[in-house]
């Protein structure tokens, strides 16, 4: 591998020297562009046709020369960060060729976007799984990250051909690289690690099948959890229920589905498969299926009574070799290794006996990750699932190694903030998701109610990769406002999933909020796919204007400043209000109707009001003494009052 702190330099190098080389040009959006290069061989239809070699000279360059206005500080300053999701391959995935034909994002493509990122006030990265995922079982016509093969090794479709001649370069460099270049730039890189679950055919399965749970092939096509008819819909599996859960007739049936793992059903045919799989190189799932009858058991949700269909592409890691205490009286004598509702959650039902070779093995994979690229943190896929104890052991090396590590859990609800806290987490996916789906004066201030006592930091997010855009629920006017409703939350970190900054309404997945009626539609997770990086409008100009509004007056933005003003008919409004200035953001959630906002109403007697921020322009109006403004639809207005002491 490349030395640290010389991969920009050397790949700067390499470009230079590639530069007069008859190299194919390529179409790129012109809105990546920042670094102002001037020499397109054409533009049309918002693309540019650039020299490949050329421009990443004059793109790193810039990468370079930007840097000098930026301190890579370790600890992050969670109050004033912004963070960007992206799935590289789909964030930077274009038809780069005009062939008809979309191509992969890549390490390298994806570096092109940063100075976009900086624009947005972007300082922490969060990178969806890039590790080598199955090819068995595909959802989609690509297949889901999630489904990991390797968490040692890479997605091989994330490396650039235009790097094929640069010599003692590995793909594990070129995701070096691009976290070194992050780092010029005070961008913190976060990745997605994922301890909890794998795709049915991963790389630990020829050595260690007991890692995983079996059942008999013949009942995988209609696979799932059992319906408890006694509970109610999405219900938390917690222990009073546990009895409810194994007394039904469907738990039974389910349980009577699983099998011993391979080694212990036959174990000298499991030898003899062993063998032939590494003599022909055949992958070994597919003669377990044909010759013992088995399979490991597709993954599903750890709620009761949910909607989600099965995950039929990954299976839980076993992360204990026997059931809860909690469980084992209401098992049938003889019972397989299972997963179910409670098995899932191993840190509210762990067993006595943990499976210390395969933790080790995913403490091992985040000290790999951060050590090879230099990272600054992970987000845990189901990771308030895991184990107290391996939680605790994963997280002690992650900050042995990374001391001001980023560490973001995925509880979808606030009222786990304690909880999450007290794990080890700063940061956490939380309640907006769910709320933004439903948006209501009442229901928004209820959740602005409980944002300042939180003793975590929860995404302030009206989408993410697992829901649907904010575009489907209301159009652009819709997502404008939400953006300025989450970027001066109190305890919240403003959240961008890739595509927002220009209004995409295709979604990654939607597994969480669906507003589709379940639509076999295409979803970034699974298919081949591009942002509509050419749309006209952006969110961009926006996003600028709120990071200097929210640089300008940090010091009001404090939780201890902040408190709910009373709404006006569908106009919400939270305020921070210090000495003598009040900072208002107001909302018309009326999808349809203009409303009329008084001011006075905010704070009587206020000596002047400034409009810093319209999400759409609307209009003031000012008969006599009292200030109004009538407000469109789906209008967001930031105002600065000074106030009469």
């Amino acid at each position: 591998m490349i030395r640290q702190d010389e991969r920009i330099n050397r790949m700067l190098e390499y470009f230079a020297g590639c530069q007069f080389k008859k190299v194919e040009p390529i179409w790129i959006p012109a809105l990546w562009n920042e670094c102002g290069y001037l020499s397109a061989l054409d533009n049309k239809d918002g693309e540019i046709l650039v020299d490949p070699a050329g421009f990443m000279v004059k793109h790193l360059q810039y990468l370079l020369e930007l840097s000098s206005g930026y301190v890579n500080i370790d600890q992050t300053d969670l109050d004033n960060s912004v963070i960007y999701c992206s799935l590289l391959r789909y964030t930077s995935a274009w038809d780069y060729n005009h062939t008809g034909n979309i191509q992969s994002g890549t390490f390298l493509k994806f570096m092109i976007l940063l100075p976009m990122l900086k624009k947005m006030n972007v300082n922490i990265l969060y990178l969806l799984p890039v590790t080598q995922y199955s090819h068995l079982n595909l959802k989609g016509d690509i297949g889901s990250p999630y489904a990991v093969y390797s968490l040692f090794d890479l997605d091989e479709n994330l490396h650039d051909s235009l790097l094929d001649g640069m010599e003692n370069l590995t793909i594990h460099d070129e995701l070096a690289t691009l976290v070194e270049a992050c780092h010029l730039l005070d961008i913190k890189v976060v990745l997605d690690l994922i301890p909890r679950v794998s795709a049915r055919d991963n790389v630990f399965l020829a050595e260690h099948p007991e890692w995983f749970y079996w059942i008999d092939l013949n009942v995988l096509p209609g696979f799932q959890p059992p319906k408890i008819a006694e509970l109610e819909f999405f219900a938390e599996c917690t222990p009073d229920k546990l009895e409810t859960i194994y007394r039904s007739e469907e738990t039974l049936v389910f349980l009577n589905q699983f099998r011993l793992p391979p080694n212990e059903l036959d174990a000298a045919l499991w030898s003899d498969l062993k063998r032939r799989a590494l003599e022909s190189g055949e992958s070994i799932l597919p003669m377990i299926e044909r010759e013992m009858g088995i399979t490991p058991a597709p993954a599903h949700s750890d709620w009761i009574n949910d909607v989600q269909p099965i995950w039929t592409d990954v299976a839980f890691f076993r992360l204990y070799n026997d059931a809860s205490p909690l469980v084992r009286s209401y098992l049938p004598e003889g019972q397989p290794p299972y997963v179910l509702f409670d098995t899932i959650k191993c840190n509210v039902y762990p067993g006595e006996e943990p499976n210390r070779e395969l933790w080790n093995t995913l403490i091992e994979a985040a000290s790999f990750q951060l050590n090879t690229y230099n990272i600054d943190g992970f987000r845990m896929d189901i990771g308030h699932t895991l184990p107290v104890p391996l939680q605790e052991s994963m997280f002690k090396v992650i900050k042995d190694i990374k001391p001001t590590a980023i560490l973001i859990s995925e509880d979808l609800f606030n009222r786990n903030h304690r909880e999450a806290a007290r794990t080890g987490y700063n940061v956490m996916l939380g309640s907006g998701w769910n709320i933004m789906t439903d948006i209501r004066v009442e229901r928004l201030e209820e959740y602005l109610r409980e944002l300042p006592e939180l003793q975590i930091h929860v995404f302030a997010c009206s989408e993410t990769a697992d829901t649907p855009r904010i575009t489907s629920r209301g159009g652009v006017e819709l997502a404008r406002l939400m953006t300025v409703f989450n970027y001066f939350l109190p305890n919240g970190i403003p959240y961008l999933t890739t595509g927002m900054e220009v209004y995409e309404e295709q979604p990654l997945n939607c597994g969480l909020g669906d507003n589709t009626g379940g639509a076999d539609i295409p979803k970034a997770f699974f298919n081949t796919m591009t942002i509509n990086w050419t749309n006209e409008s952006t969110l961009l100009p926006l996003l600028e204007q709120l990071k200097q509004i929210k640089r300008q007056y940090s010091n009001l933005l404090k939780p201890t400043n902040f408190y709910l003003s009373d709404s006006q008919g569908d106009i919400m409004i939270y305020s921070y209000y210090l000495k003598d200035e009040l900072f208002s953001v107001c909302f018309n959630l009326n999808p349809e109707k203009e409303q009329t906002l008084k001011t006075e109403l905010i704070y009587p007697g206020a000596k002047k009001t400034n409009l810093l921020i319209e999400s759409e322009q609307g209009g003031w109006n000012k008969p006599g003494s009292e200030e109004t403004y009538e407000m469109r639809p789906y209008q967001a207005l930031v105002l600065l009052m000074e106030l009469i002491k």
